[in-house]
């Protein structure tokens, strides 16, 4: 069915599809929402709050002091007596457009959260950051990846296992979307990149598979009934994540209460 538009006092006949790609925010006469909008342009709901991390004028990578549910200091586990640290991504415009929370991501709900556009400035910015942490935190440091957004290409995610060989403190822990059995092959790719630089720097860059079910070392929602244990900090059994330390010390896989 067609439709028309009226520009510069002429009515000039538009496709419903036309109209989809051209004016954002309408479909056949209907407005979208905000989140609408935003998961139709694979971006955050906050633009304004996304920052140049070469230009950034304080660090990138966050104490975990700064995050009530993360916690500046491991007190339990493999890795227990290290700071923590965290990055923060653009949601959605690093993510994969098959995950599970594309649409409901939590990251929703942070309107004050900074985060970093992702690309070659931000590696920059985070191998300068690194080296000062490296050299710094002589018995080591662990950086969560990544509180929103995730690992973005391939060559993103051998940044880390280059960043793994240069600097001998540094460990890794987080969750992502990117499942090595994706159907888009992209997306596979990436998950196979980090399964395998998990596998090969044990202990060092715990990674878990979020939403990916039975797979080994994943992250599910509780209401999925998959075996695993439920997230301490969630529960209220303690008080921060650093102050829990399974999800880069077991095997077993995590069920997450959903945000």
């Amino acid at each position: 069915m067609g439709m028309s538009l009226k520009l510069a006092g002429l009515w000039l006949p538009m496709t419903t599809k036309q109209i989809s790609t051209h004016f954002t925010g309408y479909i056949k006469g209907n407005k979208m929402n905000k989140t609408e909008q935003a998961v139709r342009e694979k971006r955050t709901l906050f633009s304004k709050n996304v920052f140049n991390p070469l230009t950034n004028k304080t660090d990138i990578l966050k104490s975990g002091a700064n995050n009530k549910k993360l916690g500046g200091l491991i007190t339990k586990g493999i890795w227990r007596g290290l700071p923590l640290y965290s990055l923060t991504l653009e949601e959605r415009a690093t993510c994969p457009t098959s995950c599970t929370h594309f649409s409901d991501c939590y990251g929703n709900n942070m309107r004050y959260a900074h985060r970093f556009q992702s690309g070659a400035d931000l590696e920059n910015r985070l191998e300068s950051e690194l080296e000062r942490l490296n050299y710094i935190h002589q018995f080591g440091f662990v950086v969560r990846l990544h509180v929103l957004g995730d690992f973005y290409n391939v060559e993103y995610v051998q940044k880390w296992e280059q960043w793994l060989k240069k600097f001998k403190n540094l460990k890794v822990f987080g969750y992502t979307g990117y499942k090595p059995n994706d159907k888009i092959r992209k997306y596979a790719e990436i998950g196979l990149e980090i399964l395998r630089i998990r596998l090969q720097n044990p202990k060092r860059f715990q990674i878990r598979i979020s939403d990916g079910g039975d797979t080994d070392f994943s992250a599910n929602p509780i209401n999925e009934g998959f075996k695993g244990f439920t997230c301490p900090e969630q529960t209220g059994k303690v008080d921060t994540c650093s102050d829990c330390g399974l999800c880069w010390t077991t095997n077993k896989n995590v069920n997450f209460i959903t945000h």
